[in-house]
Formats: C-alpha cells, sequence, structure tokens
C-alpha cells in the first residue's frame, strides 16, 4: 500500500499516529519512503510505541507481530521533517512462508491403526489438549475414536484419518488442514453407522492461517487438498407433502404417513407462494407414523398449502403441494453458531516447490448424506 504526504503539511501542525489492522497471514510489515528507497525503521525491535510521538519523523512504525494479539502497524505522519514537497511512503506486506514446516511424505500407510485416544499413539505420548495444533503425519493410520474431543487448533492431516464406526463422535477444531493425506468418515459401501460430528469453532476476527504460498483462506474452516470422504446413515424419506394446510400461527399440521422420521429432526416447509423467503424451519417434537400428524417445537411464521390428494391431475403432471424436506443426517459439519460467523468448507488445487520439484495438490470432495450447518 502506499501512502501519500501532502506537501501542506506545516512543522508546527500536530502529529497524527495512522493504525492499519493486517491479517495474520503476514508475517510482517515494512515502511519504505520512495524518494530515498530507504526502509524506516521498525520501533517493534526497541520496545517503543508511538503514544507520545513528539520528535518522530513520518513514516516511522511499530507492527505489533502475530504472537501480541494486537495485529496492527502503526506509523507516524508529522510535519518535522517538512519540505514543502509531497512525500510518499510504501508500506510493504511479506506474506507468511514458513506457516509449516517441511513435511517427510511416505508412500505407505502403516497398517496398524492408531486411536485418537491412546497415549501411545503419539509422538510424546500424550493425548492433544484444548488448543493443541494436531499434526497427523504422514504414513500415519489413525482412527479418532473420542465421544467429544477439546478444540484443536490447527489439524493438519497427512496421514490417513478415519473416524470409528459405529460410534457417536464430536470433533472439535478451528482450523482443518488437509494436505497430502486423507480424512474418512464412512465409506460408499459401508457408511458411518453412528453419528459423527465436525464442528468448527470461531469468531470474525479470529486468527486466519495461510497454509503454504498460495493458499490463503481465512478461519474457521475445513481446506481440502487432497482428499475428504464423508458418508452418513441413509435416510429413507428426504420429503413429504403436505396432506392439510399448514396455518401461520400452527405447531401441527398432517405429512404422510410411515415416514423414518422422529422427534429431534430437523426440516424445513418450503414456500407455497410467490415469496422465495417464506420457508419455515424447525424442529420435530413428535410424529405419529399411523396418521401422519406431526408436531413441531414451535408455530409457524407463513402459511403453506397442502391436500389429502395430489394435484397432479389438475396441474398437467406437478403436485403443487407444499413440500416438508427433511434436513437432519447422521453425519454433520457445523459451524459454531457465534457472532452470525459461519464455517467454510474449502476443496481446491495448489501447486507446491518441494526443493526442485514441483507438486500440485488436487482437492477431492465426496459427501453422502452429510449435513451442513452454519457452513459455506
Amino acid at each position: 500500500m502506499q501512502v501519500g504526504v501532502s506537501e501542506r503539511w506545516d512543522p508546527t501542525d500536530k502529529p497524527i499516529i495512522m493504525v492499519h489492522n493486517h491479517t495474520d497471514v503476514r508475517a510482517n510489515i515494512t515502511v519504505k519512503d520512495v524518494a530515498s528507497g530507504e526502509f524506516i525503521a521498525n520501533n517493534t525491535l526497541t520496545g517503543t510505541d508511538l503514544s507520545s510521538p513528539t520528535g518522530f519523523l513520518t513514516g516511522q512504525n511499530v507492527h505489533y507481530p502475530d504472537d501480541t494479539g494486537i495485529r496492527e502497524i502503526q506509523y507516524a505522519i508529522t510535519g518535522i521533517e517538512s519540505d514543502g514537497k509531497e512525500k510518499l511512503l510504501n508500506l510493504e506486506a511479506t506474506r507468511c512462508t514458513d506457516c509449516y514446516e517441511a513435511i517427510v511424505e511416505v508412500d505407505e500407510v502403516e497398517s496398524e491403526t492408531r486411536l485418537w485416544s491412546n497415549p501411545k499413539s503419539w509422538p510424546n505420548e500424550t493425548v492433544p489438549v484444548e488448543g493443541d495444533d494436531v499434526h497427523i503425519e504422514s504414513g500415519w493410520n489413525m482412527t479418532f475414536d473420542m465421544e467429544n474431543s477439546p478444540t484443536y487448533g490447527l489439524v493438519r492431516v497427512n496421514g490417513y484419518l478415519t473416524f470409528l464406526q459405529g460410534a457417536n463422535l464430536t470433533f472439535n477444531a478451528k482450523h482443518i488442514f488437509i494436505r497430502a493425506g486423507e480424512l474418512h468418515v464412512g465409506s460408499k459401501e459401508e457408511p458411518h453407522n453412528g453419528s459423527v460430528t465436525i464442528k468448527l469453532h470461531g469468531e470474525k476476527d479470529s486468527a486466519a492461517i495461510a497454509y503454504d504460498g498460495a493458499v490463503e483462506t481465512g478461519n474457521k474452516v475445513i481446506a481440502n487438498y487432497n482428499i475428504l470422504k464423508m458418508y452418513g446413515k441413509p435416510r429413507l424419506n428426504k420429503m413429504s407433502r403436505l396432506l392439510s394446510v399448514a396455518t401461520k400461527g400452527a405447531d401441527t399440521f398432517t405429512v404422510e404417513t410411515g415416514l423414518d422420521w422422529v422427534p429431534g429432526d430437523r426440516i424445513v416447509l418450503l414456500p407455497t407462494g410467490y415469496v422465495r423467503h417464506m420457508r419455515d424451519e424447525c424442529f420435530i417434537q413428535s410424529y405419529d407414523n399411523t396418521t401422519g400428524v406431526l408436531t413441531i417445537n414451535t408455530t409457524l411464521n407463513h402459511y403453506h398449502w397442502g391436500q389429502a390428494a395430489s394435484t397432479a391431475a389438475e396441474f398437467n403432471g406437478a403436485d403443487v403441494r407444499g413440500e416438508v424436506v427433511l434436513l437432519t443426517r447422521s453425519v454433520k459439519i457445523v459451524g459454531e453458531d457465534i457472532e452470525s460467523w459461519g464455517g467454510h468448507i474449502l476443496t481446491g488445487d495448489t501447486v507446491e516447490l518441494d526443493g526442485t520439484e514441483i507438486k500440485m495438490r488436487t482437492g477431492h470432495l465426496f459427501l453422502d448424506h452429510v449435513e451442513v450447518y452454519n457452513n459455506s
């Protein structure tokens, strides 16, 4: 960024301290005098702040590094050295280039399984705790088996990470980076028959991560540059039609009988009018699969049309009765509900330089019967 300081500055003018925030994927920010080409001293090194800038010259600055939690650069503009000419400053940001250490990759995955909860599965024989950064190393065959994990920082997957089949598991993390490894929940042939929730945590101003020189994804994210496969337990009935009118303010209406819907399932009633926002999302409180009577945990905000018989004969094969869609799945990716700031799922490609060798990372994402909530 370039800052132009006006020639109208006078030595008697009061100084101004400019403050800019910066993303934490910038390792450093330096200030340069364009005319002389010289960099201006960064007072972070001497511990000086700019709270009393008397005697400071234009461009003198303090850059607060990431470990301070401030993530700001502050620099002075004064008229002390004013010579009646415009002065230009360049603020040059250095991108993080060593955000993870070099990874030694192996071709084969170990045959024995490491259980996440077993201390002997980890090099230091300690199970990761709250706030830890976790590395599933290349060649590892790790199985996550915890009912509810602590919230980890950055989880890097360079090996093989699976979720214990048949168990009810919750995995909490701020960042999940699938680089050269794989993350699997169930399989196409054998979907996970328990429940799995991967929960992403973080606020709007939480730390972002630069995964390498080309990948910058923000925070609260699953960044996938190899393989992510998740297969939940299939639900037999993903949708029903309204067999009666569901009026505004009602908490009971009728859907089809014999559905596999249960209390606690999340559903949405889609609009039956011309306004696309007139939908209702709610949770099932009770469902009688012999009568089709369904009770929800709240009251409806909108009117939804329905009737007992299909309208296909009247509308050239179109059944225009209201649709009720089941949203709940046994495998979920959930963004922590905080500050209206959701999580992110990114699958992409990138190129890495390993010495003189160029490696292409290509992401593959497979989600089947997976619920994605408060994520984009």
